[in-house]
């Protein structure tokens, strides 16, 4: 069973990694860092700890991440993707008010003291909070066995511009840190999320299964998200899940991805390719080698990822 700790900005796809998460019986989730990115820090932390109660997991701790990008400029939240409260159609019954002002990466640290070499990292928000992690305490941090980030778009469009994928574009000074100094990291870019699509069919065999609180705001959050989709990519099949596919890659599942490894660096001054993610690609590169030398997910296999979802959602395991 792994050990994992989420890093998220929980929206809705956010949501079903950590709904996954908790259902995936080789995932033992011990802790979630909340930060802003799809909405305020404060909503993010209110979803973990409401999506925990419906799960009946309040055991897992919940630390509060960063308010904002390490530019300390003001963060650029998505509501008309994810909704106001950041779960689609859902209002969690728990004011936001109650998680201002907090901060407790003491808690964070704690964690991987006491799993030594045995933590892994998933980060699928912003990389704010996994960077001032690092520059707090690089010390603990080195006790982390190895890091997965959902980020970047190698060699295809970005999402929230022409070249920059949305979680680098928040903050590219973090993602650039995070690329460039932690070791046995793994990305998982745009390339393979944008085609870790679930279908409104795949969703309703989910929606058929559902015997629990959690489980029930999955096909409504689902399909609040393929509405949207519709308007951003219409004629789309399904909804990406980022999130999920980025989980995923950590549970070594024969056959989903294919990888390389470059160096990576992130577009961090300027303007015009302000966030955006550079890797040599170009014929005759090749494989970089040393523990700083991030592994790239460059192909899914979509029929892979849609029978794992489905197995663990439908709780046919």
């Amino acid at each position: 069973m792994k050990k994992i700790i989420l890093f998220a900005d929980t929206g809705i796809d956010d949501t079903i990694a950590l709904i996954y998460a908790l259902k995936n019986p080789e995932i033992d989730l011990i802790g979630v860092v909340s930060g802003y990115g799809n909405i305020n820090r404060e909503k993010t932390y209110r979803n973990v700890e409401y999506l925990l109660e419906l799960a009946d997991r309040t055991d897992i701790p919940v630390i509060a991440g960063s308010t904002r990008p390490l530019s300390g400029e003001d963060p650029v939240f998505f509501p008309e993707i994810h909704g106001i409260e950041g779960l689609g159609p859902i209002d969690p019954p728990i004011p936001e008010e109650r998680y201002a002002n907090r901060t407790n990466f003491s808690k964070l640290f704690k964690l991987i003291k006491e799993n030594h070499n045995e933590v892994t990292i998933i980060n699928v928000g912003r990389c704010t909070s996994l960077a001032m992690a690092h520059y707090l305490s690089p010390e603990v941090m080195e006790d982390v066995k190895e890091t997965y980030i959902m980020g970047g778009a190698f060699l295809v469009p970005g999402n929230a511009t022409e070249v920059a994928e949305a979680n680098f574009f928040g903050d590219p000074i973090a993602a650039n840190y995070v690329c460039k100094n932690v070791v046995n990291l793994t990305i998982v870019p745009l390339n393979v999320t944008r085609e870790a699509l679930l279908t409104p069919s795949d969703v309703n065999v989910i929606g058929d299964h559902s015997d629990s609180p959690l489980e029930e705001i999955i096909k409504p959050i689902l399909d609040y998200y393929y509405e949207v989709y519709q308007q951003l990519e219409p004629g789309i099949s399904g909804t990406p899940q980022h999130d999920l596919a980025a989980l995923m890659a950590a549970l070594d599942i024969s056959g989903l991805y294919e990888y390389s490894k470059r160096e990576v660096r992130v577009q961090h001054e300027g303007n015009f390719a302000y966030g955006e993610s550079i890797a040599d690609f170009r014929p005759g590169s090749s494989d970089c080698f040393g523990p700083k030398c991030p592994r790239i997910a460059l192909r899914i296999n979509q029929d892979v990822f849609v029978s794992n979802v489905l197995r663990i959602l439908t709780n046919h395991r």
